[in-house]
């Protein structure tokens, strides 16, 4: 029965036509003069959220940044951006030179992601290193060199060393440190701040585990270090001004990444911003309108420029021009985008996920129907009710998932069936009888949705956070799932809907999942990990 069903399903896929339509999304426009007013009503400029201009840089008089897979530069006081380099792939962390006329950046127009260099007026991109390894740049130092991170010399993937290279190229330098990630040189070229490992490109927020990093100083001239910080938290991305050695952290007691200072004369850490909505991301440094620097980041939709001197923050409103040919309506096919199906109780049809939007489509004959057609909300996970009346799926239309459903022809109402999302929800399950709807969420949470009643009850949590199997019994009487006990195997419980009590059926000693009762009622059928092997 089961091949027979997948192979419907990749019949039916392939008769999911080009009759998909991308909804167009209005842009959001910024208008700061009479001509970009005019601009921005054609639809000409763009002022993107902050969380879309990544990686940026400050020089003297410009801001360098991505955005959209591209490098752009921007007057530091913000207004219209010009595009600077758009290899293939993503660009990273560009860095302007001391003398502000260079821009090194992390590309990939050979094939490979390497470091460049391009002047800031444009022109032909210099390739620098030539390691298939990926590097990752941190800055210029002070005699004008590359200073980046990168393993492909290390032996491990997870260790990271240092190394400086000339702009013009030639073989990368290792510093005499065993590892390590981000990092800057003082202005006189005798300390290299850093972090020997880094997980800043993880979202591990409030993290407190043993890869929160810490910020060392190594002297490269007498090779003696010392560590500077000893928050259990986030200490990273170090940024040298003069004496002073800034850097983020989410030691303050807003509990976000804010910027901090140290003093390398006295010792004293001290926070300097105290943003409490959004962390402080990718913070790079640069000399300022006056020579006392100034720190670029992102904070949630606003890129901020900090002024070291007044110790001030403010926004900066970046408009990008030129068209935007990926949100023009258009048509697709929305049979290559499919990620989540089921099959009707007659197996004429079957229901399925594609482009954020839930169709049906027919076993041999018939057209394709989009039973949502929403603009700016996805919804995914449809299930078909075993009457062949409902359909249920998720949907963040709400800005949390919500589960609803409609009914299978799409020609009467939709409902939404609850309001209390608040994390990511998985896997909804119909009773037999239709009465019913299981699900899970996120946090290893089971839910039970009766439709008559319009309640929604908790089952049980998974306590490892796992996503439970569930299956229902042929009289819609019990549910069958699997939990995680304190040796984390897994075992099988059951659940009585009208009683709502629980009972544990395995023993907990091996590994049991997958539940899945007979159409008869007689059997519950479960796969178990109980293979024993002993030392060869």
């Amino acid at each position: 029965m089961r091949l027979r069903i997948v192979s419907v399903l990749c019949l039916l896929s392939l008769n999911l036509s080009a009759c998909a339509q991308e909804k167009p999304v209005s842009p959001a426009m910024a208008a700061p003069n009479a001509a970009a007013a005019r601009s921005a009503e054609a639809g000409g400029d763009h002022r993107p959220h902050a969380g879309m201009l990544r990686y940026p840089d400050v020089g003297a008089t410009h801001i360098a940044f991505r955005y959209a897979d591209d490098l752009w530069l921007v007057p530091r006081e913000g207004g219209l951006a010009v595009p600077l380099a758009s290899p293939p792939g993503p660009e990273l962390f560009p860095r302007f030179s001391p003398d502000g006329d260079t821009i090194a950046f992390v590309g990939n127009y050979d094939g490979n992601s390497d470091l460049y260099t391009i002047q800031v007026t444009g022109g032909v991109p210099t390739r620098v290193t030539h390691h298939p390894s990926r590097e990752f740049l941190c800055d210029w130092t002070p005699d004008g060199k590359l200073l980046f991170h990168f393993n492909g010399l290390a032996g491990l993937g997870r260790h990271n060393q240092v190394f400086t290279v000339p702009p013009e190229g030639g073989l990368p330098e290792k510093l005499p440190v065993p590892y390590g990630t981000h990092g800057a040189i003082s202005p006189d070229g005798q300390w290299l701040a850093y972090t020997p490992y880094t997980r800043d490109y993880a979202t591990w927020k409030r993290y407190r585990g043993g890869m929160a990093s810490d910020i060392w100083l190594f002297n490269l001239r007498n090779h003696t270090s010392k560590k500077i910080t000893d928050w259990e938290g986030t200490d990273s991305q170090p940024m040298w001004q003069g004496q002073t050695l800034y850097y983020m952290s989410d030691a303050g007691p807003e509990h976000r990444l804010n910027i901090w200072s140290y003093d390398t004369v006295s010792g004293k850490r001290r926070q300097i911003t105290h943003l409490r909505d959004y962390d402080v991301k990718w913070p790079a440094i640069g000399p300022g309108p006056t020579g006392q620097g100034e720190i670029v980041f992102q904070n949630g939709p606003e890129l901020h420029l900090l002024d070291l001197q007044t110790e001030r923050s403010q926004a900066v409103e970046i408009l990008i021009p030129g068209d935007r040919p990926t949100i023009r309506p258009k048509r697709v096919d929305a049979s290559k985008f499919i990620a989540g199906w089921d099959i009707s109780s007659t197996g004429k049809r079957a229901v399925v996920e594609a482009r954020g939007d839930i169709w049906t489509i027919p076993e041999k004959k018939g057209s394709p129907r989009n039973l949502t057609r929403t603009s700016g909300s996805g919804e995914r996970a449809p299930s078909w009710s075993p009457d062949g009346r409902w359909i249920a799926y998720f949907s963040d239309e709400t800005g949390e998932y919500e589960l609803y459903v409609s009914q299978s022809d799409g020609k009467g109402e939709t409902r939404r069936l609850t309001s209390d999302g608040k994390v990511f929800r998985y896997n909804p399950i119909w009773s037999p009888d239709s009465k019913h709807i299981a699900f899970t969420d996120k946090t290893g949470a089971m839910y039970l949705h009766t439709i008559e009643t319009e309640e929604t009850k908790l089952i049980d949590t998974e306590p490892w956070a796992s996503a439970a199997r569930m299956s229902w019994s042929h009289d819609s009487a019990w549910i069958a799932y699997t939990m995680g006990g304190d040796n984390q195997m897994s075992s099988i419980w059951l659940y009585n809907v009208e009683s709502g009590q629980k009972h544990q059926i395995t023993s907990g000693m091996f590994y049991d999942t997958w539940p899945t009762f007979d159409r008869e009622g007689d059997y519950l059928f479960f796969a178990s990990h109980r293979s024993f092997t002993s030392p060869a």
